[in-house]
């Protein structure tokens, strides 16, 4: 038991130490930090030891000619193990913190490397103790530093995405930016939430609004539902039948939805979403010809 509590208090020290070097650079790209990066820690390195063992043996085997089958199947399996412990994580365990903040971060930061050094804090319980309460105190500024009204936009080449956040409310307005991508999945997964955090210092979105239903705008959608927390999607009523890959984009993203549980509303007349005190107008514009089907624009420059 002593050996065991020994363990376990270096194993608390090293990921308080790391988490709280790495606050800046999570903060300053837009990452967001989950509670559950201990555990995640403590059951990575038995997991990454197998594997780096395992894959060792079949490379010298390949290059001996050896049959290793048996092998690549064992890692495939290790592989599918994880990515299913991965997906147990809930959806709400991530949070995001915007940029606002980041010098205090950082000047925590380098309050760890100091603690580390000194010597009068070389004891486990003081380190502990210290390194607690330097990670308590960086996450309650870092919370309370977080803006509470955003009216912003993220650029993508030509067209943007607008974001409106106001008492704890958060809307994400398309405005052609998802059509821009030949891969949208890869641009929101990397870039749209990384930004998302950095202006709001969150990763839920109360209301999205597709203004244009094609097929890099569900596939956005979609690879939006699945990276972050959707509540409400708005997009325009569609008229005719889609087919081929534009029925695959709307069946992907319209199972998602199902899925995470996202209210869906088709838009067929002129409306106001309430993004908490303020009041975002969405307006029906003109008949669009898309591919075997027509939709009424949706126009939200002017807001309530």
């Amino acid at each position: 038991m002593n050996k065991f509590r020994n363990w376990f208090a270096q194993f608390l020290i090293f990921n308080l130490f790391i988490t709280l070097v790495s606050l800046p650079i999570l903060v300053a790209w837009g990452l967001p930090l989950t509670w559950l990066s201990p555990i995640g820690n403590f059951m990575f390195g038995p997991f990454l030891s197998v594997f780096l063992l395992l894959s060792t043996i079949s490379f010298f085997c390949s290059g001996l000619g050896i049959p290793h089958n048996f092998l690549d199947t064992v890692l495939e399996w290790l592989t599918w193990g994880w990515q299913q412990i991965l997906g147990i994580a809930p959806d709400h365990s991530f949070i995001g913190f915007s940029t606002t903040a980041l010098w205090f971060v950082s000047f925590c930061s380098l309050s760890a490397f100091f603690l580390m050094m000194l010597p009068h804090f070389r004891t486990t319980r003081t380190r502990i103790a210290l390194l607690a309460g330097l990670f308590c105190c960086s996450i309650t500024v870092l919370k309370a530093l977080q803006p509470t009204s955003v009216s912003d936009a993220i650029s993508c080449k030509r067209k943007s995405i607008q974001i409106i956040k106001n008492n704890g409310s958060t809307a994400l307005i398309d405005c052609g930016a998802f059509a821009e991508r030949s891969n949208p999945s890869a641009w929101v997964q990397y870039h749209l939430i990384a930004e998302l955090i950095q202006k709001t210092g969150s990763t839920a979105i109360d209301y999205l609004v597709i203004t244009r239903p094609t097929i890099r705008s569900f596939e956005a959608a979609a690879a939006l539902m699945q990276h972050s927390l959707v509540a409400q999607i708005y997009y325009p009523e569609i008229t005719g039948s889609m087919t081929g890959s534009h029925r695959g984009a709307f069946r992907r993203f319209y199972a998602i939805a199902k899925e995470k549980g996202v209210r869906m509303q088709r838009v067929s007349a002129d409306c106001a979403i309430a993004v908490g005190d303020e009041k975002v107008g969405l307006k029906v514009g003109k008949v669009v010809q898309y591919r075997e089907i027509e939709y009424r624009s949706l126009d939200t420059s002017s807001f309530a």
